[in-house]
């Protein structure tokens, strides 16, 4: 397994003056491309789920594929959760097998960006998830007229990330979302001071465009994750249109996606110095894994199967909402003589996830008053780590 500590490979990398190379992933040419060009290269890279691209799928049916290709790849890889907007779009994210998270509350005040990137760090704490936060406006490169950059200060750096807890920080120097007209005049110096005065890996959005020298000196500069994808698009998009007088099956028409995904994404990898990293980055890292909660029960004389059935509806809708929790299921034990009648089942983003599991209120909800309503004895399990 590949799947990795998110802050680890961060830390790695900016320990060692380089970046890791982050890809929004939009559907499996994008995944086969990317995972396919860090493999090659054997770099360290992360799988980005955005969702403002939400409209254009499913995530729960991409980011399976996605957990699979991390689960399997020979290079250490981490799965981001890109521009969330809200305490519950991260709560999602993470029960979908996401290992860090961003929220994006630049466009809001200060003080709503405060409050936001707070709670989104005690819930993804609480879940042994890390937080990258953003401060500063990076527009878009085609948005409305009236947006404006809005430059990260150091002083409001330095404050915020006291005040929040986040991990990582997505700074504000010149750069925009999107395809850029011309050379972006980067702020190199607040970029430093930036560095000094916080010391953790930072992050630039908007990668696209930019010169390999404009590269080297955000890296020099303390950046260690850099978000890549408006150039990967836009290849892709050429890719099928050069097709589109040759082939009328879609599998012929985007044919040539995968191919130019890998071939961009390779020398970004290179580019930023992350090619050759794996193996170094991989015994740095600590495995990312799911873990279980089990929870072995016995009913109440008087109570049968229905009962069993309404706890299992009614757990799900409680214990599926507690941060941290990705599925809940129950079974009948089959084996005879066994001391135990039903098994309770709950799988966690992560083992650290446990503790504010049974801290939740919801829990004490379901163990106190549904669970002890039909059950004679139940036995709880230790948070077991599950192998993809």
């Amino acid at each position: 397994m590949a799947l990795v500590h998110t802050q680890d490979m961060l830390q790695h990398a900016y320990e060692n003056a380089y970046a890791v190379g982050s890809f929004n992933i939009v559907d499996l040419n994008f995944l086969q491309g990317v995972v396919a060009a860090a493999e090659a290269v054997r770099a360290p890279v992360i799988l980005g789920l955005s969702e403002p691209h939400f409209a254009h799928y499913d995530p729960r049916l991409l980011m399976a594929a996605m957990e699979r290709a991390a689960q399997e790849a020979e290079v250490p890889v981490a799965l981001h959760f890109d521009h969330g907007s809200d305490s519950e779009s991260v709560r999602q994210a993470i029960a979908l097998g996401c290992n860090s998270v961003m929220i994006d509350a630049s466009h809001r005040p200060l003080e709503g960006n405060l409050k936001m990137t707070r709670q989104v760090v005690e819930l993804a704490h609480a879940c042994g998830v890390p937080v990258e936060a953003e401060l500063g406006y990076i527009p878009e490169a085609n948005g409305k007229s009236n947006e404006t950059l809005s430059f990260t200060t150091v002083d409001q750096a330095r404050g915020f990330m006291r005040h929040t807890g986040a991990d990582f920080l997505a700074v504000s120097i010149g750069t925009v979302h999107g395809m850029l007209k011309g050379k972006p005049k980067l702020d190199y110096q607040r970029l430093r001071q930036i560095n000094e005065a916080l010391g953790i890996p930072l992050v630039i959005h908007g990668g696209s465009g930019l010169s390999e020298d404009q590269y080297h000196r955000l890296i020099s500069g303390g950046v260690a994750k850099i978000n890549y994808h408006s150039a990967l698009s836009a290849m892709a998009a050429k890719a099928i249109l050069a097709q589109r007088q040759a082939a009328d099956d879609y599998t012929v028409l985007t044919g040539g996606v995968v191919e130019t995904i890998r071939q961009e994404t390779e020398q970004c990898l290179r580019r930023w110095g992350s090619a050759g990293r794996a193996a170094e980055v991989l015994a740095r890292c600590r495995p990312w894994a799911p873990s279980e909660q089990l929870l072995l029960f016995n009913l109440d004389n008087g109570r049968d199967i229905a009962d069993v059935q309404l706890l299992l509806r009614r757990g799900r809708d409680l214990l599926g909402a507690i941060p941290g929790v990705r599925e809940v299921s129950g079974a009948q034990v089959s084996n005879e003589g066994a001391a135990y009648q039903f098994l309770w089942r709950v799988v966690l983003a992560h083992a650290e996830a446990a503790e504010s599991l049974t801290r939740h209120a919801h829990y004490r909800d379901f163990s106190q008053r549904l669970l002890s309503g039909v059950a004679r004895e139940f036995h709880g399990l230790r948070c077991q780590p599950l192998q993809g």
